[in-house]
């Protein structure tokens, strides 16, 4: 079991504010650096819950789903060619099986594409109603992409730079625990609210036990977003981590999960986007550098330095 620490900032005690108080094991940590909670579902995967899987899969694994998909259901339709027949297929290749697999193929792929070059076509009943049904799955097909495209694109998201790590910085004549972030996008954020939780774990043999503390913020809204913004919880009498050291954080696996909503001004919608430093994850005697300068009377913000920062002093404890 960890050693017990006596908080001074126990007015900011949390309630679970949804993730959990115990687990009969401990977690690597809750929030991953993806900004998603660390959580694998091992109940089934309904079909309507494909549409949510497409839209939020990476670009490449969409894409790559996509052609396997129709690639799979030119192979079967291709295969049942050859079963009704090839020989039923205008300007059929049957001098030879790879002739045959070739018209078959061809035959699949123009109906399926809803491409009909015209120079493969049904001769029979029989491939007409294979080629009609393929046909509808074709049409199905472009009309689901479509959806998942329109989607991805109408569905407003966060995409923020943040600090890799977050720094125990000097606060006026104090210190602080500081992270930092800003807008990746041209567009404007606007009504940006942040807040900061603190998750601590207690060990009770091989079962931990997670307390959640909100940590206060020096100032937790802006009302733009143009440049960057230096995230500050003030480390004072009041604050959780009063009186904390970095062995007892590592030994309490401190993790500080930071929530940003803001209101993106393209879509007039609210987005959110979440991020997480760990114990490991926080440098002890920083301080940020400067990310945005003037240049020929305009702003100039650099993302590349949106975690640059030099190394202080730290303190043997957080203040407070």
């Amino acid at each position: 079991m960890a050693k017990q620490f006596t908080f001074r900032g126990n007015a900011h005690r949390a309630q679970d504010p949804g993730i959990g108080a115990g687990f009969e094991k401990p977690l690597d940590r809750v929030l991953g650096r993806d900004g998603k909670f660390q959580v694998q579902r091992s109940s089934s995967i309904y079909l309507k819950d494909g549409f949510t899987a497409f839209t939020t899969m990476g670009a490449f694994r969409l894409l790559a789903t996509i052609f396997l998909g129709y690639f799979i259901l030119n192979l079967i339709f291709a295969g049942i060619y050859m079963l009704v027949g090839v020989d039923q297929i205008g300007n059929a290749d049957l001098t030879s099986l790879s002739g045959k697999w070739m018209t078959a193929m061809g035959m699949s792929l123009e109906t399926l594409t809803t491409v009909g070059y015209g120079s493969l076509y049904p001769t029979s009943p029989s491939t007409w109603l294979v080629a009609g049904v393929e046909g509808v799955f074709g049409i199905l097909g472009f009309s689901l992409i479509g959806a998942v495209i329109f989607a991805r694109f109408a569905r407003p998201t966060a995409r923020l730079a943040h600090s890799e790590m977050a720094i125990v910085a000097p606060f006026k004549e104090g210190w602080s625990v500081q992270m930092r972030l800003a807008n990746r996008r041209s567009t404007l954020l606007s009504q940006v609210e942040a807040s900061l939780m603190l998750v601590l774990a207690d060990r009770e043999g091989e079962a931990e036990k997670l307390e959640y503390f909100n940590l206060p913020l020096q100032m937790d809204r802006v009302s733009y977003l143009p440049l960057s913004w230096t995230i500050v919880h003030p480390l004072n009498t009041d604050s959780p981590l009063a009186g904390m050291s970095l062995q007892e954080m590592t030994d309490r696996r401190a993790e500080m999960i930071l929530t940003i909503k803001g209101v993106d001004e393209v879509y007039m919608q609210q987005v959110i986007a979440r991020m997480s430093y760990r114990f490991d994850e926080v440098v002890w005697g920083g301080r940020f550098i400067r990310p945005f300068s003037a240049k020929e009377g305009i702003m100039h913000l650099d993302l590349d330095m949106i975690g640059a920062h030099e190394k202080v002093q730290g303190p043997e404890r957080l203040p407070g």
